[in-house]
């Protein structure tokens, strides 16, 4: 019995790898025989652009700290300041931390209470409708995850619920006069323990950034007169300054700049004032930018200088930077090159719809090794032959025309 078993293996083995073979065999042949393939189409990009590397330069003014104690900045990260207003408080200890936290909460409530009881507060159907738009601000915030105003738009409805309550009921009216009175006091009395706290204000207007990298004081708009290639390669070569004691600093100017060097076979498409944009690296991000000020060829070498007043807040931790300059960028539709055809004097491909192929005129607009970026170009508003994201190309050995059947 094992005898039999074993013959059969012997016999069956070689017929199933003969049916391996002759399928391989056929599939080839069959591949061979058919002149049709198909792919498809896809929206995509083609940029004509340049590897650039350089320094992001701005007008900046550090901040400096208060000394030894305790810094609670007053300003977000990006937020505009305006010239002497406050950027930060220094307390000598926690205590006055303490007390300006009761000091802000007690003001708070004070102010609640004075417009709630304050004669000419809304009342009747004003109050009514403040209270439901008051709510529906905040519904409205907390549903989209807006909370830039939420402590805001709280502290209101907070009020409107109060100068209702104080209008509808007189014991809460009393009570209501009653602690005005208290809070009162306890302001004048947390007032007193402000005199140990320090103010730092903002020497000029600008942008309020904490972040600090060293180069402040050293790089300027100024360093960019007449610089030259070698001069901006040393800007590499400078040392950082340590940022010490300082708490951020003020971006003073909206406008900002990009120092590169570009080879001089490029020269002849550098325009000043020509607006291009910039693929930064670290960002991630596409920003445009004009071009500045293109200086005179130095060893086959350009110091290009672009600049922008927008994107401020996207540009503040930019320095020394790598990305793409971008001279022109298309969005079509990409194809391989041996899909295009010239059918009835017209460049187009071919699309698979059902068995059959049918002809779309394209218009060519970039091309790279491999593949076009085109755009549909039908005759006319009237012609529908248009090609499409997602449609089938056929990609044939063979003459093709409309209606031909492929497969």
């Amino acid at each position: 019995m094992k005898k039999q078993g074993t013959t059969l293996s012997k016999l069956i083995i070689p017929l199933i790898i003969a049916a391996i073979v002759v399928y391989l065999i056929f599939s080839a042949w069959m591949g061979l025989r058919d002149p049709y393939t198909f792919v498809i189409a896809y929206t995509d990009t083609m940029e004509d652009s340049l590897e650039v590397s350089g320094w992001v330069i701005r007008s900046e003014q550090v901040v400096p700290g208060g000394g030894d104690g305790l810094v609670q900045l007053k300003r977000n990260q990006g937020e505009k300041v305006a010239e002497g207003s406050e950027i930060a408080v220094v307390y000598q200890d926690e205590d006055y931390v303490e007390h300006q936290e009761e000091l802000l909460r007690t003001k708070d409530d004070l102010t609640a209470l004075q417009y709630a009881t304050y004669s000419e507060s809304p009342s009747g159907a004003a109050l009514e409708d403040q209270m439901v738009a008051a709510m529906t601000n905040l519904r409205t915030a907390a549903s989209s995850g807006d909370y830039t105003n939420l402590s805001d738009q709280a502290e209101t409805y907070r009020k409107l619920v109060l100068r209702r309550e104080f209008l509808v009921s007189s014991d809460a009216a009393a009570e209501m006069t009653a602690a005005a009175t208290v809070l009162y006091e306890k302001y004048d009395s947390l007032q007193s323990y402000q005199s140990g706290a320090t103010t730092i204000e903002a020497a000029q207007s600008g942008m309020f950034s904490s972040h600090i990298d060293g180069y402040e004081t050293l790089l300027s708009p100024a360093s960019l007169d007449g610089l030259s290639p070698e001069g901006l390669a040393a800007f590499s070569e400078l040392t950082p300054r340590a940022s010490g004691n300082n708490l951020g600093k003020l971006v003073t100017n909206p406008v900002w700049y990009y120092a590169i060097t570009v080879p001089s076979d490029y020269e002849s498409r550098l325009t000043v004032g020509k607006k291009v944009e910039i693929y930064f690296t670290s960002l991630s991000q596409t920003l445009e930018m004009e071009l500045y000020n293109v200086s005179e060829s130095q060893e086959g070498q350009n110091v290009v200088i672009l600049r922008s007043s927008q994107d401020e807040q996207a540009a503040g931790e930019l320095r020394q930077e790598s990305g793409r300059l971008i001279f022109r960028s298309d969005e079509g539709i990409l194809i391989p090159k041996e899909a295009l055809r010239v059918y009835e004097g017209e460049n187009g491909v071919f699309v698979a719809s059902g068995y059959n192929a049918w002809f779309r005129p394209v218009k060519i607009l970039a091309e790279n090794e491999t593949s076009y970026l085109v755009a549909a170009n039908p005759k006319n508003e009237v012609d529908e032959r248009i090609l499409r994201s997602g449609d089938e190309l056929v990609l044939a050995s063979t003459e093709l025309y409309d209606g031909k059947v492929v497969r």
